[in-house]
């Protein structure tokens, strides 16, 4: 009798741990397939798998920078005539990239998709906001860069803002001297170190490249571009919803 007894209770015991086991191996293939679905460039069905894992653990890292991440691409996917639904994807990007900061403030994608989404965000925003934002953006950046290095989005990321921020016009960096604490500090140099390091990382992007050639534009450097532009013009289409980029890329050397 004492021995059933004890087999009762060492089963009801085991029972929550087998429980979290299964529901551990549960989100593990969520995962596992919302990583394949992006992969496949299926970023709208990622975004579902990924959703559902949060409806599981709604503190799930990985969960929580991806599906941060993917709504700031998909909103960037959409005319500009759709604004309002632009928004809702940045503002969810937003939230998002919030509760990721919050519960996982050790970890560095946090703050990439935070960069990201307000980066997304401020595009849509008046001039004194974007100004405002920009020093937003590159605290960001600048803590995701220091806590992973090895991630080559980042690198990119960090590129394209000095980009952006060494060459605004001289107009717009007068008026953000009246209107607010001013433009952050950029620097075409480090634009192109940096634009640089994130293709040795990922020399398969043609993102990268290409923002990398956008840059030299920005700054008269066009046989620097047209050498750049020649080099995506023999690369095989690799990663997800790049193909269209090549096309911008062929695009912009025609022009040239």
């Amino acid at each position: 009798m004492d021995k059933y007894i004890y087999l009762i209770i060492t089963m009801i015991l085991m029972m929550p741990m087998n429980s979290l086991a299964q529901s551990e191996s549960k989100v593990d293939s969520l995962q596992a397939i919302a990583e394949e679905k992006f992969n496949e460039g299926d970023e709208k069905e990622s975004l579902d798998f990924y959703q559902e894992i949060l409806s599981r653990n709604s503190t799930h890292y990985d969960a929580l920078w991806n599906a941060s991440l993917i709504n700031s691409r998909l909103g960037y996917q959409l005319d500009d005539d759709e604004k309002s639904k632009q928004l809702e994807f940045y503002n969810e990007a937003l939230d998002l990239a919030d509760q990721s900061i919050e519960h996982h403030g050790n970890k560095g994608h946090s703050y990439y998709v935070k960069a990201v989404a307000l980066g997304r965000w401020s595009e849509l925003q008046d001039n004194d906001t974007r100004i405002k934002t920009s020093h937003k953006i590159k605290k960001n950046v600048e803590k995701a860069a220091e806590m992973i290095p090895e991630y080559a989005p980042v690198w990119h990321l960090y590129g394209v803002f000095h980009s952006d921020v060494a060459n605004i016009s001289g107009a717009e960096k007068f008026a953000a001297n009246l209107i607010s604490e001013g433009i952050p500090e950029g620097s075409n140099e480090k634009a192109e170190e940096y634009l640089k390091k994130a293709i040795g990382m990922m020399p398969e992007s043609i993102l990268f490249r290409l923002d990398l050639a956008k840059h030299y534009l920005k700054v008269d450097d066009e046989e620097s571009a047209r050498e750049v532009l020649d080099e995506i013009s023999e690369m095989e289409v690799t990663l997800p919803n790049e193909g269209q980029l090549k096309d911008e890329a062929a695009n912009i050397l025609k022009d040239l």
